[in-house]
């Protein structure tokens, strides 16, 4: 009898083990059948999670597999993390990928412009995450949010913020982690080799558009990136907090694109010739020849897919390597 219950006690003993430990996987992590952490964390690899973003809070069940992104920054992102997405908008240039993002493009749906999406296709293509961004398409999130979960990202040109939505989005943040941690040794190399030029030399971002008006910009996708490399600003293009770019009118205002270095972003395009046009006009005018930029040789013309339109991590370093050239910074 006495063995008997000795052996009652065991296997009840064996139970409640097996009952406390259901709950983890074998590694020990919580399973998904957790409550997602409210923090964006997942609860393991492939788990649920909940992201805040621009536009509310998106959850998620598991590791998206059908991912469609709507802008062209997070075309370059999702590239660079390794995840080709079943649609993504097409590029403003180079259509339909940029040429430095074909090869891992091969089979992606063209969505259409960045501006206005083909939301039928986008339905057709039953995805279970889309990626957008605020400024594009703040007015279509409904829509979008009732096809499939959705994140939109507070800032276009933010590459680095929205590498850190999608790397999360898509349970890519180790790889996330490394583009970011690779970048910042990249611009820490950056700053001891540029020594004294740092903080002393004042870069101005310009570009000529079609209806003969020139801007530059105070801010954006490039300005940002001079901003984290100590890069200064000519006086004359700082801004009011919130406002990116001045179109210039009239040739008068010319002094206001100096600086002693002028990057060029115009993207010349054979069907455009206005744009030339603008961009000739204005070189030619006798003032151009007194911005110091001009007169010390420090005007170039810069790729503008890589520092305009991509917006991405990948063209963020491709931008890095050009200024080391265009800065002569050895």
């Amino acid at each position: 009898m006495r063995f008997l219950q000795l052996m009652v006690v065991f296997i009840f003993t064996l139970a409640l083990t097996a009952c406390g430990t259901s709950s983890t996987t074998t590694n020990g992590s919580a399973s998904s059948s957790a409550t997602p952490a409210a923090t964006g964390a997942s609860t393991t690899d492939t788990g649920e999670k909940t992201i805040k973003h621009a536009m509310g809070t998106v959850t998620l069940k598991k590791k998206p597999e059908r991912v469609v992104v709507l802008f062209n920054g997070m075309t370059d992102i999702t590239a660079h993390l390794g995840v080709k997405p079943i649609g993504s908008v097409e590029s403003w240039e180079e259509k339909p990928w940029y040429n430095y993002l074909r090869a891992k493009m091969d089979g992606v749906k063209n969505l259409g412009e960045e501006t206005q999406p083909n939301v039928e296709a986008i339905i057709a293509l039953k995805p279970d995450l889309i990626i957008g961004t605020k400024a594009r398409h703040e007015k279509i999130y409904p829509q979008l949010s009732s096809i499939a979960p959705t994140l939109i990202t507070e800032e276009i040109f933010d590459w680095k913020a929205n590498l850190k939505y999608a790397a999360d989005a898509l349970y890519k943040k180790e790889e996330g982690d490394k583009i970011l941690a690779d970048w910042d040794k990249k611009v820490a190399e950056f700053k001891q080799k540029a020594g004294d030029k740092l903080g002393k030399t004042e870069v101005s971002i310009v570009r000529f558009e079609r209806d003969g008006s020139a801007r530059f910009y105070a801010t954006g996708f490039a300005g940002t990136i001079f901003k984290e490399l100590g890069l200064a600003r000519p006086q004359a293009q700082i801004l009011e907090p919130g406002k990116a770019v001045l179109n210039l009118t009239t040739k008068e205002q010319m002094s206001q694109l100096d600086g002693d270095y002028i990057f060029d972003i115009t993207r010349l395009n054979a069907a455009e010739p206005a744009v030339e046009k603008s961009q000739n006009d204005w070189k030619a005018h006798p003032l151009w020849k007194n911005l110091k930029g001009v007169k010390n040789g420090k005007y170039f013309k810069v790729d503008a897919i890589t520092w305009n339109l991509a917006g991405g991590s990948m063209a963020a370093q491709a931008m890095l390597a050009d200024l080391y050239k265009y800065l002569d910074i050895k």
